[in-house]
């Protein structure tokens, strides 16, 4: 039976100190984790550890006593413990997203979702958001930088108005978004697009008359009109419900989220990187490369 501490460089101090507290002396704690140890040679504190870990093998019971008594005077280990935890969740979580990715390539992939750049491209870059979302306005100017620097990638933008129920605009606006995209194209999806995030309304800051205002030079009154009632049917429907299934079945929690991948051929999972939350222009390139192969 092994201690459960994962801190090799420190376990001949605890080792010691479980030795101590088990024969009951434990004021010596402090003092001999400061002290005694020094004199004790390499293979002297081996044994230590040993003597500590058999003992506490033929006496189970004692572990938790022994546990909470070193861990009282020792609160350290356990925030260590605590982001050690919450590393390792974030790796799983990580690569969950990232197997997740590849099974939903052709999905994230669509061709129907608003994207620039060239069909034949080498990688993709998908990014879910909401027009609402602080850290996706942030990420915006980034974007669109890196447009410019990789002609020879595709950048896919998936609406995902997560924020809608408290500020139904969000709604709107991706409403509004994928339309023009189906009546004129990326490009002018990409303008619409950077108007609305170079208003910095976030957050609830967004209004109906900026989004009529970002469109004006893309779709007409009535469209746009037609635009502000939410339906249950319809290519900007069906898009939109696309993207949230996706969202679901890839277990992201938040925006924006970034997908990097190979555009063709078989993905393997070292050339996929899934961001989530807001990151550098840096890191995203270095996802570019990878992804390029």
């Amino acid at each position: 039976m092994s201690l459960p501490l994962s801190f090799k460089s420190t376990r001949s101090r605890v080792s010691l100190s479980l030795l101590l507290i088990l024969t009951g002396a434990t004021s010596a704690v402090q003092a001999a984790e400061t002290g005694p140890l020094r004199a004790f040679t390499a293979a002297q504190q081996e044994q230590i550890g040993k003597v500590s870990e058999d003992y506490l093998a033929a006496h189970p019971e004692k572990m938790g006593e022994v546990m909470a008594t070193y861990l009282a005077d020792h609160p350290e280990f356990l925030v260590a413990a605590g982001e050690s935890l919450r590393q390792q969740q974030q790796l799983a979580q990580q690569q969950a997203m990232v197997q997740m990715a590849i099974q939903r390539q052709a999905e994230l992939q669509d061709k129907n979702s608003p994207s620039v750049g060239p069909d034949d491209a080498k990688a993709t870059v998908v990014m879910f958001f909401d027009y609402q979302c602080s850290y996706c306005s942030k990420m915006a100017p980034v974007v669109e930088v890196l447009i410019g620097a990789n002609p020879d990638v595709r950048f896919v933008f998936k609406e995902l108005p997560i924020f809608s129920t408290r500020w139904p605009v969000s709604a709107l606006a991706a409403r509004v978004g994928e339309q023009v995209w189906f009546s004129k194209g990326g490009a002018a999806y990409l303008a619409y697009h950077n108007a609305l995030y170079a208003t910095g309304k976030v957050e609830g800051g967004m209004t109906e008359q900026d989004v009529h205002a970002a469109v004006n030079p893309y779709l007409n009154d009535k469209t746009f009109t037609a635009l502000k009632q939410a339906q249950e049917s319809g290519e900007v429907h069906d898009a939109l419900q696309a993207n949230l299934a996706l969202a679901q079945q890839m277990q992201l929690s938040g925006t924006p989220v970034f997908v990097i991948l190979p555009q063709v051929g078989k993905t393997e999972a070292k050339r996929i990187s899934v961001v989530p939350g807001g990151t550098t222009q840096e890191m995203l390139q270095m996802a570019i490369q990878r992804a390029r192969g």
